[in-house]
């Protein structure tokens, strides 16, 4: 079952990624950019799961597997700074402040500097199954998922200003789904309904960009 859902979500970031990169063809924005980056960094993950029966265990698919914990640390931290230029296209007053553009930068580069502090500086793979697929997962890792919580925590808070000043609720409400599939008690349901629902994450702060593309004033419509 997990096998089939990871070629779902594999194929629906395949799409994200499509239609990321023609809001990037028409409009050179950062956010496009950033949540570009994101995406694949998701889309390779679910990639790799899809073929990791198929590949086997063994040298070729540890490298492979490499990929997918550096992505996550590296690549979504910046999803915060993707929130901020949304933020400042859209005209709210606190991301029109010349000191914001650096704030988000500091914030989403500190982030990052953590993920590979507590990720990835000591990061040792080993093979396993769950579900049926077969996986390298990372042992030894103690403590909370801090690049996840804290990215899509403050795109979260921000959502809910987006809520307040743009009618746009559906940025804050898609973070909060988030959480709570991530919270579910079941390690294949929260992994199943989790990843679901950050495609749909994603998915919100894409129609977003396209709204903010449109919008003459920068304000979804």
């Amino acid at each position: 079952m997990s096998l089939y859902l990871y070629l779902t979500y594999t194929l629906a970031y395949l799409i994200l990624l499509v239609f990321g990169a023609v809001l990037w063809g028409r409009q050179h924005r950062v956010s496009t950019l950033l949540l570009l980056l994101v995406t694949f960094g998701v889309f390779y993950d679910n990639l790799i799961l899809t073929l990791g029966n198929w590949v086997g265990a063994g040298a070729l698919l540890h490298a492979l597997s490499l990929p997918r914990f550096v992505l996550h640390q590296v690549a979504l931290p910046w999803i915060i700074y993707a929130a901020y230029d949304q933020a400042r296209q859209a005209g709210q007053g606190w991301a029109q402040r010349p000191a914001s553009r650096w704030i988000a930068v500091a914030i989403s580069a500190a982030v990052m500097v953590a993920g590979i502090a507590t990720r990835l500086w000591t990061l040792h793979l080993e093979p396993e199954v769950m579900d049926g697929v077969l996986r390298y997962v990372a042992i030894g890792v103690v403590g909370p998922p801090i690049v996840s919580i804290v990215s899509i925590g403050l795109v979260t808070i921000g959502g809910l200003v987006f809520w307040r000043q743009q009618r746009w609720p559906w940025i804050f409400l898609a973070g909060v789904a988030v959480f709570i599939g991530e919270s579910l008690p079941d390690e294949s349901l929260r992994r199943a309904v989790g990843s679901a629902l950050e495609v749909l994450f994603l998915a919100v702060l894409f129609v977003t960009q396209q709204r903010l593309d449109a919008g003459g004033d920068g304000a979804p419509r």
